[in-house]
Formats: C-alpha cells, structure tokens, sequence
C-alpha cells in the first residue's frame, strides 16, 4: 500500500489552490494581445501586468530586457509553480513532484552539451539559465568551464547522470556516437523516473496520473519511430534500443511493427490502430512544425480534460503544471516570432494553444 501522509482533504485543497491558479492563466485576447506586440520589450511589458506572470517578472526591467533574459524568466515560471506546491506533500507525491521538475535541469544539461558540441556560444547565456533557479543540484558552473566531453564527463562523477552519460559520451569521443544518442539517454532516464514514480502514487490517484504520463510516453516513443524511420533509415533494432524504457498502451509488439514499417503508408496504417492517430493527423505529414504542433495540442486536450475531470486533487496539480508549461512554450514562441517578424497569422495557428478554429489562417 502507498503511504499518504496527507488527508484527503489536504489534496482537495492543494487541487483547489491548482483550480485558483488556473484561473490566472492567459486567456485567448491575453494571446492576441501578445500577437501584436512589436517587440520583447513590449511583450514583458504586457506579461508584467496580467496576474499570473507579474510576481515571477518583477526584477524583468521590461523597457531594456533582452529576448533571452525574457526567456530564462519564462522558463523558470513552471518550476516556482511546483516549489508552491511541495511544501504541502510528502512520500510518494513529493517524491513523483522532484521527478517531474528534474525534466528542466535535464533540459539545461543538455544544452550545455550542444553549447560543448558545437564549441561556441556565450557561457553567460548559459549561467543566465541557471542561477538563482530552485531544483538545480548539478555543478553548472564547472560543467560550463569543461574544455570537451571528456572533461565534461569527469566533472558528472559523483552525480545521477556520471552513469547515463558515461557511455554515450565514450562513444562519442571515439567517433562512434553522436550528441543524440547522449540527448536520448537523458531522456529516458528522466521521463522513466517520472513514470515510476508515478507507480507508486496512493491507488486513487494514480490512474489519471498514469493516463497523461503514458499518453506523453507513447506520444513521444511513435514519434521516435516516425523521425527514425522517415529522416534516418533505421533499423529495427535501432529503433527499439533507442525508445523509452517504459510502455503504457503502445506496447512491444506495436512497437515492433512501427519499427519494421518500409515506409509512410505503411507506419500510418499502424497508427490507425492505436489511440494516438488524432495526435498525428490522418495522413504523413507535409509539414513537420504542423505534425509537433498537434502532438502537443493532443497532450494538452488530455492535461485539460483531466484537469476538468472530478473533483479537485493531485491529478488536478499535476494537469495544472502540464498545462502551465504549454503557455509558457507559446509565450516563448511568440517572443522569437516577434523577434524574427514572422506573418502572426500564420504564427497563430502553430501554437500549441488553438486560436484559430480548425486551424484555418485568418485573423480575428
């Protein structure tokens, strides 16, 4: 039996707490209104002035802000979303909580090995992504000074991730490995602590909690497939040893026959017979950023119809910060369009965030 040292009532007033933050999130005009901004400046500006977003810019001087500072700002939203809640669990629901938030310091790991990768790029960018945050535990500093990867390597010794990497990145020093195979370590070591932990929930709770984390489980391992199949010839076997270490509905032997389709149509009409054809559309793409766009509308239908979905608990805190982190995404898309002055119509329509019904390219 899972240990709960919280009361059922303590869940439905964290849930609650979720439900109020909820209703401070940006709205539709909020998302046109940022559409039409002409620059950052501008767009923190508006942000510092909406409820949900002025505690987490105050120290943002909106007037000089550069895009990259606005970013980092952005980013680290999610994760004093999660540092509120946690005071209030203990046992398994904190332990699922450090899990979940452990995605953003992979995240920024990962960018300091395409920063290492690509032997260029400014180490205060970087910093700027890290200082200050809750929840970061690994030596960024050090790892930023590193001159390789076998200095970086080194540098993890002693951390969670010293034996993730350790072998990825010898292959990658003898020329036999590549930064993906490092990035997709990462990943499945993060994303199976989160779905494991996930396990040990109370019983009550962990079925809509297993629901959107299988869902982004399976989600992301077809896509694998898809991206494999289609952009790197792969070979079977590849394609399985490379997968998530964990299954929810898309199980060995579906795998099995993503990763032995010969072509598009023949992947398409495996998809047809799983749950997820939705989330990738009815035919192969034309348009890749259209393909990632509704993958993530479909995983934020799911964080929203179990946000909505009984009566308020930790499922709904957990919907809550998935569905948090898809606005901060798009307010982040929204900064680079304005940056590059990218047609806003069309910029609209590939939020993760529907605007536009159907999808169709026109303006209010």
């Amino acid at each position: 039996m899972s240990y709960s040292p919280i009361s059922a009532g303590e869940c439905v007033s964290t849930g609650a707490k979720a439900h109020v933050l909820f209703g401070r999130m940006l709205d539709d005009n909020d998302f046109w209104a940022l559409l039409e901004c002409d620059s950052p400046q501008e767009i923190a500006g508006y942000l510092k002035r909406t409820e949900g977003y002025a505690k987490y810019l105050e120290a943002v001087m909106a007037a000089t802000v550069h895009r990259a500072e606005l970013e980092h700002a952005l980013l680290a939203v999610p994760l004093y979303a999660v540092a509120s809640f946690l005071p209030y669990y203990g046992g398994a629901r904190k332990r699922f909580l450090r899990a979940w938030v452990e995605r953003f310091q992979a995240g920024l790991l990962k960018q300091v090995m395409r920063w290492l990768f690509a032997g260029r790029g400014e180490r205060e960018s970087l910093r700027s992504g890290y200082e200050g945050l809750p929840f970061v535990t690994l030596p960024f500093e050090a790892l930023i000074s590193c001159k390789d990867f076998e200095e970086f390597i080194k540098t993890l010794r002693g951390t969670k991730y010293y034996a993730v990497l350790r072998e990825p990145v010898d292959w990658l020093l003898k020329g036999r490995g590549n930064l993906y195979s490092c990035e997709t370590a990462i990943d499945a070591y993060v994303i199976s602590n989160i779905y494991r932990s996930a396990l040990s929930l109370p019983m009550l709770e962990r079925p809509e909690v297993l629901n959107l984390l299988g869902s982004m489980v399976d989600v992301l391992n077809v896509y694998f497939c898809y991206r494999a199949k289609r952009f790197y010839a792969m070979s079977r076997e590849e394609i399985v040893n490379r997968l998530l270490p964990v299954r929810f509905k898309v199980k060995g032997p579906t795998i099995n026959r993503f990763a032995s389709c010969d072509d598009m149509e023949a992947f398409w009409s495996v998809l047809s017979t799983t749950n997820y054809l939705r989330a990738f559309g009815t035919e192969p793409p034309n348009d890749e950023l259209a393909l990632e766009r509704d993958m993530k509308r479909f995983l934020r239908e799911r964080a929203l119809s179990t946000f909505r979905k009984g009566s308020p608990s930790f499922h709904t805190v957990i919907a809550y910060l998935m569905l948090l982190e898809f606005e901060v995404r798009d307010i982040i898309t929204i900064i680079e369009d304005v940056r590059y002055d990218y047609n806003r119509r069309i910029a609209a329509a590939f939020l993760t965030r529907p605007l536009i019904p159907g999808g169709a390219l026109s303006w209010r």
